[in-house]
Parts: C-alpha cells; structure tokens; sequence
C-alpha cells in the first residue's frame, strides 16, 4: 500500500499509460532520475518505477505479468520476498502457458474429429462432452496445482508478515 492507503495507486497498468510519462515526487528519497516513458510494447525497467506494474495479459499464458518496483534501500528479507513473488509469478504463468497450450491442441483434435466423422458444426452441448472430459482427466493435475498455490501463498502471507512487522518496528525505532 502507498501512503494514501489505496492499493489502486501503488499499481500501474502500462497499457493504460501508454506514452505517458511518469515523474519523481517530492517526497521521494530516491535520486533524480529521467523520467520513464512506459508503452503497451516495453515493460518499464524495475528500477526506475515507485511502483509495481501490471501489464496487458500474456497471449498464451492470459496472466497478467507483473513487473516488480523494488527500493534501492530494501531489507534482506523484503529482497527475499520480491524474488520469491517473482518466482511464484514464473512458475505460475509456466503452468498456466502449458495447460492452455495442451487444451487448445486436445479442443482443435476434438473439433478436427468431429469434422472428419461429417458434422458441420458442433453443438454447445456436444462441446461440454469435450469440456467435462478435459477437466476430469486432468483433476488430479489441478488439484496438485491448486495445493502447490495454496503453499506458496501461504509462504508469500507469512513473508509480507515478517516484512511488514520489520518495516514497523524501525519505524518506531527512528521516532525520537
């Protein structure tokens, strides 16, 4: 969270400030940097944005990919944390780019065959037979998926916790 309290402004779309211009606060401790000109084709570069980035959705993968703002002056452990969203970001959008890669090869099949069998067109329903048969041969891939999730954003939580309770604790121990 920024110091307004709002998540909405710590986060940048770089497909919404496409050709836009960002510059430095008042309040920024950083040195004076060029401005940053961010397009819907370039990331911006992580080092020289105050905040994260989300960019438009990746083509095979339909994640959102982020890019990561980190301080220059950041704790061991907040690196710990940036690099460890940043490898659960990877592995995700790995896995989701697969699955979706082998569903649209399976669906292409499916309809391919059913073509070939004399059939024009194929109903919503005689799509769901395909759907339903995806899904149930692939069940025990997403439920290991979704238990590897579940303990990555449980090990993400208690990081941030860990970080968040440091950043708190040298607050207190700056104030005079």
């Amino acid at each position: 969270m920024n110091k307004s309290g709002t998540l909405g402004s710590c986060i940048k779309h770089w497909s919404r400030r496409y050709a836009t211009e960002q510059t430095q606060t008042k309040t920024q401790t950083r040195p004076k940097r060029s401005p940053v000109y961010v397009g819907l084709t370039q990331p911006p570069n992580p080092e020289s944005v105050n905040s994260d980035y989300i960019g438009p959705p990746d083509t095979k993968s339909n994640l959102r990919p982020y890019i990561r703002h980190y301080d220059e002056n950041e704790t061991e452990m907040a690196k710990k944390l940036r690099l460890l969203r940043i490898e659960v970001e990877k592995w995700n959008m790995d896995f989701w780019t697969k699955h979706n890669k082998r569903f649209y090869e399976e669906k292409d099949d499916f309809i391919r065959l059913h073509k070939l069998s004399g059939s024009d067109e194929i109903t919503a329903d005689q799509m769901s037979v395909f759907y339903k048969s995806f899904l149930d041969k692939n069940r025990r891939m997403h439920m290991m998926y979704n238990i590897s999730w579940y303990l990555k954003n449980f090990d993400m939580l208690t990081l941030a916790f860990a970080v968040n309770v440091q950043k708190s604790l040298s607050r207190f121990r700056r104030k005079p």
